[in-house]
C-alpha cells in the first residue's frame, strides 16, 4: 500500500459535509472506562465491550490518534486523563472545530435529545451549518400509539410527513433494516390492517411499540416513499453493519431493488448508509445503475482499520458515479468519532484516489474534484445546503 501512500491527493485543506451523523451527548464526562470504550463496539456482549473492543484496530488507532491530539502518551488512561481535564464544551469544541466541518446532517432518532445537544448547539459548537433529519420509524411508532384506528394512522402519517422542508426538515432516515429487513414490498390491505391490530395490542400491553410488524411498516414505509418523492426530498436508509438487532441477511441493499424500480419514486433520492458494509460492491453497483441511489461512505461506523476503509472507498470509487458519493461519519455521542472521520476520510479518500491516478484512471486535476465533491459538494446539493435544486448543478469533471 506503500504507492497509494505515495500518491495520495492531498485533501487535508477541504472542508467536509458530514452527510450522516448525530449528536453528541450533553454530558461528556466519562468516568467509567468501561462507558467509553462500549461506545466504539456494537456488540451488546458485556465482555466485548468491556475487554474485547479494546484489541480491535479501530480502538487502537483512536487511542493513538487522541494520544496525539492530546500530546500525551499513547495508552488509554492518559488520553482519558487529558480528556477528563476539559470541560464538556472543551472537549465537544476543540474535537468539531477540528474536524473541520462545513456542515453537518444529523438524525434526530438518536441520541435521546433529552441528553443530547440539540442540532442548533451541535452546529454552533462546530460552528458549521447544519440540516435535520426525521427518524421514520420513531414517528411511525408514535402515531401507532396515538392512533385507534388503522385509518386514523393513515391519515395521521400522511398528515405529519407533508411538507417536510416546510417543517424544517432537509430529509427522513429510516432503520427498516433494524426491524423486518430491506425487502420493503407491497401488502393487501387486510394484511396491514391485522399487523396494525397486533401492534395496538402491544402498545395495550406495554404502553409502547416497537414496530417490528411488517405488512404495517411496509405499508408506512410506501406512504412515505410517495410523499418523498413528490417533494423530491432525500431519504436515508441504513444498510449492513449496525446494532445485532439488524439481521445482516436482510440488510443487503440488492432487497431494495424494488423501491429503485418503482417510476413513481424516481424523485426520491435513497441515500444507502454505512457504504453498505460488507455490501460495498452491491452499493456502489446500484449507485452506478439508479439514477437516484446514492452511496454513503463512512468512516467514523463501521469500526474498521483503515485497511478496510480504504478498500471500501476503492471499490466505490471504481465503480459507481463520483456524483453519486458522499463522505460521512456517523457520528455520534462523543465528538470523537466525528473528528477521526473527518480525518480519516480526507486521507482514505485521497489514498484511494492516489490509486486511480497512479493507474490512469483519473488525472491530479479530475481526482481532486472527486475528492471535493464527494467530501462536501455532492452533500450541499442534495440537501439544499447550496441552494442548488439538484446535483446537475455541480461542475462537470475537468
Amino acid at each position: 500500500m506503500a504507492s497509494a501512500h505515495r500518491s495520495r491527493v492531498d485533501l487535508s485543506d477541504v472542508a467536509v459535509v458530514d452527510n450522516h451523523c448525530h449528536s453528541v451527548l450533553r454530558d461528556q464526562r466519562l468516568d467509567d472506562v468501561g462507558r467509553w470504550r462500549g461506545l466504539f463496539t456494537e456488540s451488546p456482549d458485556p465482555r466485548a465491550r468491556a475487554e474485547d473492543v479494546t484489541s480491535t484496530a479501530f480502538y487502537a488507532r483512536l487511542i493513538s490518534e487522541l494520544a496525539t491530539f492530546y500530546d500525551v502518551a499513547g495508552v488509554e488512561e492518559a488520553v482519558l486523563e487529558a480528556r477528563a481535564g476539559q470541560d464538556d464544551a472543551g472537549v465537544v469544541g476543540r474535537m468539531l472545530a477540528a474536524a473541520n466541518v462545513e456542515a453537518l446532517v444529523v438524525d434526530t432518532g438518536l441520541p435521546d435529545p433529552a441528553v443530547a445537544l440539540s442540532v442548533a448547539e451541535l452546529a454552533a459548537a462546530a460552528g458549521s451549518r447544519s440540516a435535520s433529519l426525521l427518524r421514520l420509524e420513531l414517528t411511525f411508532q408514535r402515531l401507532v400509539e396515538t392512533c385507534a384506528t388503522y385509518d386514523e394512522l393513515i391519515e395521521a402519517v400522511h398528515d405529519e410527513l407533508q411538507d417536510a422542508r416546510g417543517q424544517g426538515w432537509s430529509g427522513w432516515k429510516s432503520v427498516v433494516a433494524y426491524r423486518t429487513g430491506l425487502g420493503i414490498h407491497r401488502w393487501e390491505d387486510y394484511e396491514s390492517r391485522i399487523a396494525f391490530v397486533a401492534a395496538r395490542e402491544e402498545v395495550v400491553r406495554t404502553g409502547r411499540v416497537r414496530l417490528g410488524y411488517k405488512p404495517l411498516l411496509d405499508t408506512l414505509l410506501h406512504l412515505a416513499f410517495s410523499i418523498a418523492a413528490t417533494e423530491e426530498l432525500p431519504v436515508q436508509v441504513h444498510v449492513g453493519y449496525g446494532d445485532p438487532d439488524a439481521d445482516l441477511l436482510l440488510a443487503n441493499p440488492l432487497l431494495l431493488r424494488g423501491v429503485f424500480e418503482e417510476p413513481a419514486y424516481r424523485g426520491m433520492p435513497l441515500v444507502l448508509l454505512h457504504g453498505c458494509w460488507p455490501y460495498v460492491r452491491e452499493g456502489a453497483y446500484l449507485a452506478a445503475v439508479y439514477g437516484n441511489a446514492w452511496l454513503d461512505l463512512s468512516y467514523g461506523i463501521p469500526f474498521l482499520s483503515r485497511g478496510e476503509l480504504r478498500r471500501v472507498t476503492s471499490a466505490a470509487l471504481g465503480a459507481a458515479p463520483a456524483s453519486r458519493l458522499m463522505y460521512s461519519s456517523d457520528g455520534a455521542h462523543v465528538p470523537e468519532l466525528h473528528w477521526m472521520g473527518a480525518r480519516d476520510g480526507r486521507r482514505l479518500i485521497g489514498e484511494a484516489l492516489g490509486e486511480l491516478v497512479a493507474d490512469g484512471d483519473l488525472t491530479t486535476d479530475q481526482a481532486r474534484r472527486v475528492g471535493e465533491r464527494v467530501l462536501r459538494d455532492n452533500a450541499l446539493a442534495l440537501y439544499g445546503l447550496d441552494n442548488a435544486s439538484d446535483t446537475a448543478r455541480l461542475p462537470a469533471l475537468p
